[in-house]
């Protein structure tokens, strides 16, 4: 069975290079987590980068998903089967988007 701190440290991503974050923080922050990381048989380094990624990866996952209410959902979905004809501006974006395609390839 496989350590806390093995557990911890599983869902770091394994890659060779490394890149250094410092950061001050008050004293009664660090004692925190340096007790923490005692806990779990961890240094102090290895339990802030493992509560960072996490924290990091869930704020992603949570602002990539788009929640609507029932009614948003419903009026989402109508409009995926029956979209309205292109107005004036979009057409004048799609058109101003094309040419600068072709103007940043040239």
């Amino acid at each position: 069975m496989p350590s806390t701190v093995q557990r911890l440290l599983a869902t770091l991503p394994e890659e060779k290079k490394e890149a250094r974050i410092a950061v001050r923080v008050p004293l009664q922050v660090k004692e925190v987590i340096d007790t923490a990381a005692e806990m779990v048989g961890a240094t102090s380094n290895q339990f802030m980068a493992q509560a960072a990624y996490q924290a990091a990866q869930e704020l992603i996952e949570r602002e990539r998903i788009v929640q609507l209410c029932t009614e948003d959902t419903e009026q989402f979905l109508a409009l995926l089967d029956n979209p309205p004809a292109p107005t004036k501006t979009l057409k004048q974006a799609v058109k101003h988007f094309k040419e600068s395609l072709s103007n940043a390839k040239n």
